[in-house]
């Protein structure tokens, strides 16, 4: 039984060679799965201090040029979101509260959540003498006579 013995032998060394490099794996993948989350927490703090720095030391950098513009890139960023969500609420017929930012119903005078008025955006009224009058004027008219160069024709 000497080449059995061998072959266990020989089995349970690889074996557990195989359990070291194993758990080495694992060792490397929970310290890669660490560093994954302090760099997250890097940059969510990052994220925090910016916004901190943004809303309330816009007075302290105005005279760095690079921050102004930053600045500027935000505050364009920020515009063009909020004419999304009002686009997008309109569509969805949605007003959101100004108080509490909860969206309602554009026909609701008053916020389901908190109870502030809502601000009705009331159609515009067309009204006389304006650019559209005007051409529904002419329209009305009918086409205006067209003067040609070429001269009537007589009949005998």
């Amino acid at each position: 039984m000497g080449i059995f013995d061998d072959v266990v032998v020989n089995a349970k060394s690889a074996a557990e060679a195989v359990g070291r490099k194993a758990g080495q794996l694992v060792d490397v993948s929970k310290l890669r799965i660490g560093a994954a989350e302090v760099n997250a927490e890097i940059t969510k703090r990052y994220e925090t201090l910016g916004q901190y720095v943004y809303e309330n030391c816009r007075e302290l950098t105005a005279a760095d040029p690079e921050a102004v513009g930053k600045m500027a890139e935000i505050d364009e960023l920020k515009a063009q979101a909020t004419a999304i969500a009002k686009e997008l609420n309109d569509k969805q017929n949605k007003v959101v509260c100004p108080s509490c930012g909860v969206q309602c119903s554009n026909t609701a005078a008053f916020c389901s959540s908190c109870g502030a008025k809502l601000a009705v955006e009331e159609e515009p009224i067309p009204q006389e003498g304006g650019p559209n009058d005007q051409a529904e004027a002419q329209a009305a008219q009918g086409p205006e006579p067209q003067v040609s160069d070429i001269p009537p024709r007589q009949f005998p």
